[in-house]
This record gives C-alpha cells, sequence and structure tokens, in this order.
C-alpha cells in the first residue's frame, strides 16, 4: 500500500495543531492555577475567522492566522489564548443581559486586558501605550473596579472617537460565537452546559488563588476581584429566587 504524501493543507493543520498545543503547555506551566479552565476549553480548528473566538466550549483557531501570528509575532499568541480563556472565567459570554453588545464586548475586552497587564508574566507582556494606561487609570478613578459592568458604565459616558480608539487598541479575539441575546435566564429553565462548567471553575479558581497567592503572583488582584464578581452575580440572584420562591418575571432588577 503506497505511503500516504502529506498535503499542504494537511502540513498546515498539523503544524498549526502542534502550535496551540505548545501554548496549551506553556500557560500551564507558567500558571498551575489555569489547568481546570485550560481542560475546559480545547482547540479546534475552524475555516474561517481572523483570530481566536469561543463559544465557551471551545477555543476556535483558524489555521492560517495561527501559523502567520506564529511566524511574524510569535509571543501575541499566548496572550491571545489567555484572553479568551479569561473570558470564559468570568463568565463575559452570559452575563451581558440587555447591555448594548458593541459597549459591553469592548468592556470584556478592557477587564480581560487590564488583567492580563497586571499578572506581570514575562511569557505575555506587552508595552503599555499611552490610551491603556490613561483608560484604566479613568475606570478606576470614576468607577473603583475595572471590572465588566463598571467598565460599560464608564464606556456609556465616552465619545465615539474615544469608543473607536479604545476598540481598536483593545480589540484581540472575535465574539461571533458569544450568544445572540444573554438575557438573565429564569431559574427554571436549565443553566446552558459551557456556562455551568465554568461557573463550577470559577469558584473553584477563586478558592485556590485564595490558598495559593504567591503562584498566582503579586499582579492577581484585579483577577482575584473579577472571579469574585462572576460569581457573586451568578450565585447572589439565584439564592435570592430559591429563598423566595418568586420567579424572574415577579421581580424587577436592575
Amino acid at each position: 500500500m503506497p505511503k500516504h504524501i502529506q498535503t499542504q493543507t494537511e502540513w498546515e493543520q498539523t503544524m498549526a495543531r502542534r502550535v496551540m498545543e505548545q501554548l496549551r503547555g506553556e500557560l500551564y506551566l507558567d500558571q498551575r492555577y489555569l489547568t481546570a479552565a485550560l481542560g475546559a476549553l480545547p482547540a479546534a480548528q475552524t475555516e474561517s475567522g481572523g483570530s481566536f473566538a469561543t463559544d465557551g466550549g471551545a477555543l476556535y483557531y483558524p489555521v492560517p492566522w495561527v501559523l502567520d501570528t506564529y511566524r511574524k509575532n510569535r509571543r501575541y499568541l499566548p496572550r491571545a489564548y489567555l484572553h479568551s480563556l479569561f473570558h470564559c472565567i468570568f463568565r463575559h459570554l452570559w452575563l451581558r443581559g440587555k447591555r448594548d453588545k458593541r459597549l459591553w464586548d469592548l468592556a470584556c475586552d478592557i477587564a480581560v486586558e487590564n488583567v492580563i497587564d497586571g499578572l506581570g508574566r514575562k511569557s505575555i507582556q506587552r508595552p503599555l501605550t499611552w490610551v491603556r494606561q490613561h483608560a484604566y487609570e479613568e475606570i478606576i478613578a470614576q468607577e473603583k473596579v475595572a471590572a465588566a459592568a463598571p467598565i460599560y458604565r464608564w464606556l456609556v459616558r465616552q465619545t465615539p472617537g474615544v469608543l473607536r480608539q479604545l476598540e481598536k487598541e483593545f480589540y484581540t479575539d472575535d465574539h461571533r460565537l458569544w450568544p445572540k441575546d444573554a438575557p438573565e435566564q429564569p431559574q427554571q429553565m436549565p443553566v446552558p452546559l459551557p456556562q455551568k462548567t465554568w461557573q463550577k471553575i470559577g469558584e473553584r479558581m477563586q478558592t485556590e488563588l485564595e490558598l495559593r497567592d504567591k503562584e498566582a503572583g503579586e499582579g492577581a488582584d484585579a483577577m482575584r476581584e473579577q472571579i469574585k464578581a462572576a460569581n457573586r452575580s451568578r450565585r447572589s440572584y439565584g439564592d435570592f429566587l430559591r429563598r423566595f420562591c418568586v420567579t424572574r418575571e415577579e421581580v424587577h432588577l436592575d
């Protein structure tokens, strides 16, 4: 039986898969507390798109983009991988509610990038531009916490020109696979499996980070706060409904 000769497409797919395995390994070795999160977001090839994208069940990567980025800017990829991973850990995909999608997407990107910039890890560091530094300082000064919801409130007050500048600065991954409409779900409806999975991972990570502060590093405070905020946002409201035995339609909360 003649030996199969690998085509160019097959070779590229193999190389891209190896790159993704390498990135996953690097993140695991550099930040061990991400073990469960990395295991919950397997990499999967896709034919469309120009960056990473996730639906909470997998991290989709276009082969040409991964190989091209690896050649031109290899250090960008582990940071972009971590960016999408943090969206899932902070449950950004499912917490939009009735907020404007464009502003929510941007708020989530800024929240994640603020965490990554604060970690101080050489493997994922990038220059802190004036736009980034100024945005972080204004958000903290006006909203106290640089999580997605407070950042969204800050963005609502910005001009169209500022928003375009921020989108250009903070765009990292594609949010096209996020739920199209993400209202607060009635307590009686089953929680989608990816959301439920990430909720458990978030709660576990909160405990691990509190027990192993040194491993996360001195710059992990923002990450801990965002994980706590995400855990509270799901648990506190569910507890309220269960305690008083009411449906979501019977209450009106912001």
